[in-house]
């Protein structure tokens, strides 16, 4: 008779098994980044991004090719060593910021460019990341010296010039653009003991908080070199113009956490998101216990872990906007490292044992949602909200029916996955990943796409570099094993570049 196999063994070769098949998966994502990856190569190296369709590259940020520059970690996390050392002897021997003589987004190159570098010395620590970080770095110094401490919303790298396309007393700043630059600036003095550096990215932060604003804010604060700091009588939301601001909050406080001013503002917000969910997740106690949402959760956060949450905006006047930006789906990740992260004592303060877990999780459904409801399976870079019925699935609206192949859901699948282990945002991701191959791969790489709902897809001549340095490393990340990236070592900047981590987890 053939011997029994203790229980325990079997459970233990299930999942094995398991994992091997999603270890498969994250090989084929492997496969098409580097699909892309050779297409940029091929067509478009050493340019900012590839046309895909005219098979040519595009200059976006001033030829610096930044595209090379996004996509070093991602090349670094998939084991792809030789493509990885291609770009870094383009960082080593032609990288050439004196080519960008135009104003370009001081926003995104302290990301993609900056942030990129950073990311790519914290993984394989080779001096030329380092050195070529903070050569940029000064080079962005002087769009950090306005009267008010908030950022130029673009500079010439070049000529060391800003103010030909804008009036920096007139032109408001954007939320996200004065918020989104600390971490870079603040993990380059704590690498170089610069503390230029960090001092001009905390000016930014110190001119936030002196408009007197707490939780979450308009998305326009006053022009650069006005004074003092004000918030603008604008929009509130999550998404476009503001998201990264809440993101680097927490991640601020992760890197050092003895200023507590980071943690305490990023729990106002987390006060403030809540008001901003439909329907308004209310604590399990208070629901109907014959109702699905009082269902006790498995994640143990309590009941409701299966609405579907919905964020909204509110107009200046405080009226609901029924609206939803695709950019706003980094929430439920950022909840989710917030849960991972904080002190028990503040998570009981401020509601985050029940209702954060189940919002984050009921927003990371209506997220996935947002692609799997369309006809290719691509997320539109927003959907109008039914406010009678806001667990539905959003409509897709004129104006917004296009894709970018936005990272936001696959980064919330992930880290949702890493909070609660839970398979079912690993199928939500592959269902992502089928569409993205299905519906906007071309021969040259991978195209944005005109309008989600309709099949065949008519594409576009664009391939972000955030596809390259967010999209396809999330989605790896979530089938790959959980050794592959440590978040107790790391901590991600707003474009998925891994900074080492200041201080023990």
């Amino acid at each position: 008779a053939e011997a029994e196999v203790p229980s325990d063994a079997m459970s233990l070769g299930k999942n094995k098994s398991k994992e091997a098949k999603w270890n498969k998966l994250a090989a084929e994502v492997r496969d098409e980044f580097l699909h892309a990856w050779r297409g940029y190569k091929r067509y478009a190296w050493g340019t900012d991004e590839l046309e895909p369709l005219s098979k040519r590259g595009k200059d976006t940020f001033g030829n610096i090719g930044m595209t090379i520059l996004d996509s070093l970690t991602t090349l670094w996390i998939m084991d792809l060593r030789s493509e990885f050392d291609e770009g870094a002897a383009f960082v080593e021997r032609d990288l050439d910021f004196d080519s960008a003589d135009r104003e370009i987004s001081v926003f995104e190159v302290v990301i993609r460019a900056l942030g990129g570098l950073l990311g790519a010395h914290a993984l394989a620590g080779r001096p030329a990341f380092l050195e070529r970080a903070t050569e940029l770095a000064e080079r962005l110094m002087p769009a950090l010296n306005s009267s008010s401490g908030f950022p130029m919303p673009r500079w010439n790298i070049a000529r060391g010039l800003g103010k030909s396309t804008y009036n920096s007393r007139e032109e408001p700043t954007i939320l996200a653009e004065a918020g989104s630059l600390q971490l870079e600036f603040r993990y380059l003095s704590a690498l170089t003991g610069d503390l230029r550096f960090s001092a001009a990215a905390d000016r930014a932060s110190a001119a936030i908080r002196a408009t007197g604003a707490r939780g979450v804010l308009p998305v326009h604060l006053s022009p650069p070199d006005v004074m003092p700091p004000q918030v603008m009588r604008d929009r509130k939301g999550m998404g476009a113009l503001a998201d990264s601001y809440y993101e680097y909050l927490l991640k601020q406080w992760l890197q050092s956490p003895g200023e507590v001013h980071f943690k305490d503002d990023f729990l106002a917000v987390m006060d403030d998101v809540l008001g901003l969910v439909r329907p308004e997740p209310r604590p399990p106690s208070a629901a109907a216990p014959s109702s699905a949402a009082a269902a006790p959760s498995a994640s143990g956060g309590g009941g409701g872990e299966d609405r579907d949450f919905k964020l909204i905006e509110l107009a200046a006047n405080g009226a609901p906007i029924w609206k939803m930006d695709h950019l706003s789906c980094f929430v439920p990740g950022m909840i989710a490292l917030g849960l991972r992260s904080l002190p028990q004592e503040d998570l009981q303060a401020h509601a985050g044992n029940h209702t954060w877990r189940r919002v984050a999780e009921g927003l990371t459904s209506s997220c996935a949602a947002m692609w799997t409801s369309t006809p290719t399976g691509l997320a539109p870079e927003y959907v109008v909200l039914d406010r009678q019925e806001p667990t539905a699935p959003g409509r897709v609206a004129n104006g917004g029916q296009h894709s970018f192949l936005r990272p936001e859901t696959a980064e919330s699948l992930f880290y949702l996955y890493r909070l609660t282990g839970k398979s079912k945002y690993r199928k939500m991701g592959k269902k992502l990943f089928r569409a993205i191959v299905a519906h906007s791969k071309v021969e040259a790489g991978f195209a944005s796409v005109h309008d989600v709902t309709q099949v065949p897809t008519r594409k576009m001549d664009d391939m972000q570099s955030f596809v390259m340095a967010e999209t396809f490393k999330y989605l790896y990340l979530l089938f790959a094993p959980e050794e592959t990236l440590d978040l107790d070592r790391y901590v991600l900047n707003t474009e998925g570049h891994p900074f080492r981590r200041l201080v023990p987890f």
